[in-house]
């Protein structure tokens, strides 16, 4: 889960996790829970959960999810295919970000980018379904499952290293030091999951690099939080990162 203190002072909570004593007390004195951000099919457990606790919150949805959970009220469902305002493609200005903007958070503050690319060969429709986001002011980018990385051995997480310009958090550890249950997910999600991802499930290529390109290129990100392993600092790290990757 990320939280974020948005600069009017209010909450944005992307891929909530489940709910109890302390991590409510942690966000009482952080602000107020304003936005609870589903960003795709997969991370939504504890959506409901979060509705209940928090009823003046806004829920936000990924395209397509208020359909499959009809039990929440959801503020808004995030357009399909939705870029953000600095999206420039063959000179032109694409904004397909307008949403109703009193339901919603300042989108420029995060940015969202809807990745709308992918096909299930076995239903017709999408898998994740993924909406990655941008936060502008701390120059991080969010994603759930679109990019994972994996925790270093010693249980010691990257953010541990020195918030200096003289390190950067490096990408965590190769396959033969992580540990087992690691292992078997970076398998399951790497060598399974990810070649029919690019393969089979992203039927325009084309449209899936220019959707790569601007997240590495146009986004200046510094720091990678993913929802599936450690955190990533440095800009060129992070490049290579999702070059190495997605590309």
């Amino acid at each position: 889960m990320v939280v974020i203190q948005l600069q009017d002072g209010n909450l944005w909570v992307h891929s909530p996790v489940g709910l109890d004593a302390s991590l409510k007390k942690a966000l009482a004195k952080l602000g107020k829970v304003a936005y609870v951000v589903s960003p795709n099919y997969e991370h939504l457990k504890f959506a409901s959960q979060w509705a209940r606790e928090y009823p003046d919150a806004k829920m936000w949805a990924c395209p397509g999810l208020p359909e499959r959970m009809p039990e929440i009220s959801w503020a808004g469902e995030i357009p399909s295919g939705i870029r953000p305002s600095s999206w420039k493609r063959d000179n032109s200005k694409v904004l397909v970000n307008k949403v109703e903007v009193s339901y919603c958070w300042d989108l420029d503050e995060i940015q969202p980018l809807h990745i709308d690319v992918e096909v299930n060969p076995a239903t017709g429709k999408a898998f994740f379904n993924e909406v990655v986001f941008y936060h502008k002011p701390s120059q991080t980018l969010i994603t759930t499952d679109f990019f994972w990385n994996y925790p270093q051995p010693d249980g010691i997480p990257n953010s541990n290293i020195p918030n200096s310009p003289v390190y950067d958090w490096e990408l965590a550890p190769k396959l033969d030091s992580i540990p087992i249950k690691s292992r078997i997910f970076f398998f399951a999600m790497n060598r399974l999951y990810l070649p029919i991802y690019k393969n089979v499930m992203i039927q325009d290529k084309s449209k899936f690099q220019e959707l790569i390109q601007f997240i590495i290129n146009d986004w200046e990100a510094t720091t990678l939080i993913p929802a599936h392993g450690d955190l990533i600092r440095g800009r060129s790290v992070i490049q290579d990162a999702l070059r190495k990757q997605l590309c």
